[in-house]
């Protein structure tokens, strides 16, 4: 499965002739939604449920929270994405249905809403 996100993400670039400018290092091992907002890279990771955001230039965790909350603990967070201050994490499982979490970006929990 790692062989093709790497894929994914490099097929792109390949494609229009972009190079990599830099490489930072994960701050943990199953990160499974990145998202840019506030000058920094957000990084959601499944197996751990925190969020880190790091300064893009150095690599450095500058905010992490963790992300579980007790009205879906069988879920995973698999997916991040930002708007105007708010961080939104989904929850997914193997039913048909999932969450998504809404945060701040000091880790200051905003809601959820269900989705079917």
């Amino acid at each position: 499965m790692k062989k093709l996100v790497v894929l994914m993400v490099l097929l792109p670039v390949i494609c229009y002739g972009a190079s990599v400018v830099r490489t930072i290092d994960a701050p943990d091992t199953n990160i499974s939604g990145l998202a840019w907002g506030e000058d920094k890279l957000w990084a959601l990771d499944e197996e751990s449920s925190f969020i880190y955001g790091l300064n893009p230039v150095t690599g450095v965790v500058e905010v992490s929270f963790e992300v579980i909350h007790t009205s879906c603990p069988s879920y995973s967070p698999a997916g991040l994405t930002y708007q105007s201050g708010t961080l939104f994490s989904s929850y997914i499982s193997g039913s048909s249905s999932s969450y998504i979490y809404f945060y701040n970006t000091s880790g200051g929990y905003l809601g959820n809403d269900l989705l079917c």
